[in-house]
């Protein structure tokens, strides 16, 4: 099957994605050699394009190349973005409630805390190790570390034969997959468990903490 230059206007609609009303009004994306990445805020991967005639603008074999060079720059707008507007700091929890403390609670929520920062460490360095995805057909294989992208490889002599819609969509399904297993949502907002809960409440009313303890009145 040979590739059409025009064949790109028979791409099927993106799924699973937000419909373009619901996108920022100035996209985050990253241009090159013809690709267009584009991202949200959260840096989630919304959109790959190409643009019409790209095959005259790069050789079709520098096609991950120009996809890793796109996909980062998006990224790197995103994390600008962010950096201008911080998200806003949620409302601090009330105080946790009056009741004696032990000793041996609190040497008990100590242990508790540590082994739970521990194990948040490891989930952590997991994530932020070197993760590889390739796509389902088998024609897409990226890396990325640290939730940067640093390797995108296409199978040269699909390329070829494939229509714009196939390399969309085995190009978004990777950088897809390599954003979701390298920037897990649920380590996203640091170290959480009831103990860390409860030592982060009592941290913050020191003096339910001594009242606790016996120190105080």
């Amino acid at each position: 099957m040979g590739f059409e230059e025009d064949d790109e206007h028979d791409r099927p609609p993106p799924t699973g994605l937000p419909p373009a009303s619901q996108h920022p009004a100035e996209p985050l994306s990253g241009h090159a050699d013809g690709v267009t990445v584009t991202v949200d805020e959260a840096a989630e991967i919304r959109d790959v394009s190409l643009d019409r005639g790209w095959r005259r603008l790069v050789d079709p074999r520098r096609l991950g190349d120009a996809t890793l060079a796109a996909a980062n720059e998006a990224t790197m707008r995103a994390l600008a973005k962010q950096v201008e507007q911080p998200p806003e700091s949620p409302d601090a929890p009330a105080p946790p409630p009056y009741r004696p403390i032990t000793p041996q609670d609190a040497v008990r929520l100590l242990d508790e805390v540590a082994a739970d920062l521990t194990a948040f460490t490891r989930r952590l360095a997991e994530a932020t190790g070197p993760v590889s995805v390739e796509s389902q057909g088998g024609h897409v294989h990226g890396t990325s570390h640290g939730g940067r992208v640093t390797a995108l490889k296409v199978d040269p002599q699909w390329v070829n034969q494939a229509r714009d819609s196939e390399l969309i969509a085995e190009l978004r399904e990777v950088l897809a997959g390599l954003r979701v297993r390298s920037a897990p949502a649920h380590l996203a907002a640091g170290p959480d468990s009831p103990a860390i809960a409860e030592l982060n409440a009592l941290a913050r009313d020191p003096h339910t903490l001594l009242r606790g303890l016996g120190l105080l009145p």
